[in-house]
């Protein structure tokens, strides 16, 4: 890092405060003017131990470097008293943090649980009274009461957290045993919260105030609020997803064991969350080996412009290193279309029939019990390699410092490979042990499931996800998050598009991540069959990122006019007696220790002008932005008909059924919670969670108890038996109908096909009138009419201020509560 005595005249003195137009570019390189060029470790005024991450010219060996460090001094870390740049940045970061955690805490328990939600919550309260209270049992007789990972519900983690938090709560005497609707709710506002704060780890790659930005818009995105919110994985995966990020960019920066040890545990707490964890590393893992191709060639001059002349010269690359990732991306496009294609292939032949779904049963049967015989014998081997290592280090038979390929590896122009090939082998030998420890405790349920939960880990997941992939669930066209997304983050998407103009023009290895993760996250959730509205977030994360890049030079430039304004007032006040111009000439007004807060260049005042109409409209995106939070978050949170974001959410009716169960049982049982009550099927989430203390539930009804169903005083009800059963019990019975949950109009599906001769049509799930009719008319558009751009416009506005749904309002499945008329009549309680 250069000393600012070794800088150019022009910068030090920044006649018009602003930062100088290279430094706008490249988002804070330059480090006399910006405030985001930063260490990560520590806030000190004058820190020479990191250098925010270079732009490279994808064409000229030169410029792709990383920074080298300088060799000067590093300063030393001290958090304690705080200087104050480190008080200031430490009072914007926290700020943003308790803003998101005010966000996703107040009112966190007032949403009713979701039907996803009550199985999570419900089987978290198995695995604490079973697997934890009761362990022994668990552990000997592998009882079907017991938690096990099922793949239905995704992976044991956030089965563990939520039983651990029941827990907690109940040791601290939290209401209702503290099991309740705000504690199922706990650890997904609290790692949401958490997830806000990960940027700060990224200021010497995106920039200080770059990082600020992508916290805040984290903070605030409708979205990311939502979600966190919600007792569902995703949430945890996206925050266990960007965690393992920071982790690998700290790691190839600082070199510290415990960030490669983060990412491992990041990577398998991930896993152990979701199985479309292997999506995410499909991604990162491609993107890492562009980097490899890249790093290995960009030692290689490109000599095969010799013979052209110097006018297309120019457009030559210097090395190898663009051309073989060209080739590479090419290849890897070749494997990816054939990959997937024999996905869905396989996916097919599993699910056409029974007989092939039992023939691929047992290949994954056998295929675990191969795994589970093979990995002592693979954990045996790793304990020789482990022993010959250390014994070759104790004789000394080891040499230090670089040797071998290191040796002919470039830190500086490929700082990956240089990881890969100096990285310590206890690095990531304990980040192996302590991330497999972690898989064995999660999918064997705390050692309970012996050794089972290791093969159902491994294999289970993967095959349930092949599977899923014919069956489509929620059944969305192509097009459903170039919708929904557009409809909720406004200033994440339009300037998450300008980030990736951005990154492209300016790169560095990091921006070119942002893109390459965004953009194949959006291809891989837009070819996966099922499309959920929560899937969104992971899209809108590093949408996020990519927006506070585009952002970062028009407020620094700002903040920068700002800072340098206030110095000058600060060090020569104006005085009313005399005024002079900035060359001493009287009777203008200008002060000259002020003059340098005017612009006084034309290119210097069109920076500016661009920098205060790119904020402004920033701020302008901004409040239509906070508007969907706020009335997603904390207004129509259970009104799906509303919220394109919501799908299929329990209605507020559920607890009103409650309340009125709770009436009968206080009134017959004096609250003790043995009133009888019969749950049909379909009705059973997520009643079986609000049903928990009810100990005289008939589940099943009426075939679960056949010998009492004519006497059970309650009956709840929902689905197709609904109508059936209001006829059967229609003379002993007293009945009211009320919305289970509820469904955004999906009159945006596509329409009818018509089939031809070139195509023979497939089968549709759902029917409806296409995007474009839909944002014009609603899901009942007249004869003949097309898209009208006006009408659309108004109706996103309306939507947008009014909350007024663009079609039908009626979609729900209902369920029905029945109260025997004498318990009625006898309580006073009415359906």
């Amino acid at each position: 890092m250069k000393s600012y005595e070794n800088k150019p005249k022009e910068e030090i003195d920044a006649p018009d405060g602003l930062v100088s137009e290279e430094n706008v570019s490249n988002g804070g390189d330059n480090d006399i003017t910006t405030i985001d060029h930063v260490p990560a470790a520590a806030e000190e005024p004058a820190e020479p131990t990191m250098v925010q991450d270079e732009e490279i010219d994808l064409a000229a060996p030169q410029e792709e470097d990383l920074p080298e460090e300088d060799g000067e001094p590093v300063a030393p870390r001290h958090f304690w008293p705080p200087t104050r740049d480190q008080l200031w940045t430490g009072i914007a970061f926290w700020g943003v943090v308790i803003l998101g955690a005010l966000l996703r805490f107040w009112g966190l328990g007032d949403k009713p649980l979701h039907h996803d939600e009550s199985l999570h919550a419900y089987f978290s309260l198995v695995l604490m009274h079973n697997n934890m209270e009761n362990w022994l049992t668990c552990a000997q007789t592998a009882a079907t009461s017991c938690y096990r990972y099922d793949p239905l519900t995704h992976g044991p983690f956030q089965f563990h957290i939520i039983a651990f938090i029941y827990k907690i709560c109940q040791l601290l005497q939290v209401p209702d045993h503290g099991i309740n609707t705000t504690t199922v709710r706990i650890a997904a506002a609290t790692l949401g919260t958490a997830l806000v704060g990960l940027p700060y780890f990224l200021r010497d790659y995106i920039g200080r105030v770059g990082a600020w930005l992508g916290c805040f818009l984290l903070a605030v995105s409708p979205s990311m609020v939502y979600y966190s919110r919600f007792a569902r994985e995703d949430i945890y995966m996206a925050f266990f997803t960007l965690l393992m990020i920071v982790a690998v960019a700290r790691y190839i920066r600082d070199r510290q064991a415990w960030w490669l040890l983060i990412a491992g545990l990041a990577f398998t707490l991930s896993y152990a969350t979701k199985e479309a964890t292997f999506l995410s590393i499909a991604i990162f893992g491609s993107f890492l080996g562009a980097l490899i191709i890249w790093e290995l060639g960009v030692r290689i001059p490109f000599n095969l412009g010799n013979g052209v002349s110097e006018g297309w010269k120019k457009y030559m690359p210097a090395t190898w290193a663009p051309v073989l990732t060209l080739v590479y991306f090419g290849i890897l496009g070749i494997i990816a279309k054939i990959f997937f294609g024999k996905l869905k292939e396989l996916s097919i032949f599993i699910t056409s029939s029974t007989a092939n779904t039992h023939t691929a049963d047992i290949f994954v049967g056998n295929l675990k019990r191969v795994t589970i015989s093979t990995l002592p014998w693979l954990g045996i081997a790793l304990a020789v390699v482990i022993g010959i290592l250390l014994f070759l280090e104790l004789k000394g038979y080891t040499q230090q410092g670089r040797r071998g390929l290191a040796l002919r590896i470039n830190p500086r122009k490929q700082p990956v490979l240089d990881t890969i090939l100096t990285m310590p082998w206890t690095h990531w030998f304990f980040a192996l042990v302590c991330s497999w420890f972690l898989f064995v405790v999660l999918f064997t349920v705390l050692f309970t499931n012996l050794p089972a939960g290791i093969g159902d880990g491994i294999w289970q997941g993967l095959y349930y996800w092949l599977q899923q992939q014919q069956v489509a669930r929620g059944g969305q066209p192509w097009y459903y998050y170039f919708m929904l997304i557009p409809l909720y983050e406004q200033i994440g998407v339009v300037f998450g598009l300008v980030g990736i103009v951005r990154c492209l023009l300016r790169p560095t290895r990091f921006r070119l991540f942002l893109v390459y993760w965004f953009v194949g996250n959006v291809f891989i959730y837009t070819w996966a069959g099922e499309k959920m509205p929560w899937l969104m977030i992971h899209m809108t994360m590093p949408l996020m990122l990519l927006a506070a890049v585009a952002l970062e030079p028009a407020v620094l430039v700002l903040l920068q006019v700002l800072k340098n304004r206030w110095q000058a007032r600060a060090s020569q006040p104006i005085t009313e007696e005399k005024s002079i111009e900035p060359d001493g000439i009287p009777g203008t007004g200008v002060n000259p220790a002020l003059a340098g807060a005017a612009p006084s260049s034309p290119r210097r005042r069109n920076q500016l002008y661009v920098s205060i109409a790119t904020v402004a409209l920033a701020f302008v995106l901004l409040i239509p932005t906070l508007q969907n939070m706020f009335q997603v978050t904390f207004v129509h949170y259970a009104d799906a008909p509303h919220e394109m974001m919501i799908y299929v959410q329990t209605s507020t009716d559920i607890n009103t059924v409650m309340d009125k169960v709770d009436a009968l049982d206080k009134k017959l049982y004096k609250g003790s919670h043995q009133l009888p009550i019969g749950l049909v099927d379909d009705a059973t989430w997520p009643f079986a969670w609000y049903l928990r203390d009810y100990k005289n539930v008939c589940f099943n009804f009426p075939d679960g108890c056949s010998s009492t169903a004519q006497n059970l005083p309650v009956i709840i009800s929902s689905g197709d038996k609904m109508a059936n059963m209001q006829y059967q019990y229609r003379d002993g019975y007293q009945f009211h109908q009320y919305r289970l949950r509820t469904q955004w109009d999906q009159g945006y599906m596509p329409p009818a096909c018509k089939p031809s001769a070139g195509n023979p049509c497939e089968p549709q799930a759902y029917v409806g009138v296409g995007p474009w009719l839909w944002l014009s008319y609603g899901d009942n558009p007249p004869s003949g009419a097309k898209f009208d751009l006006g009408r659309a416009v108004n109706n996103v506005w309306n939507w947008w201020w009014q909350r007024k749904a663009f079609g039908s309002t009626d979609g729900s499945y209902d369920m029905g509560i029945f109260i025997k008329n004498d318990v009625s009549s006898e309580t006073g309680v009415k359906p």
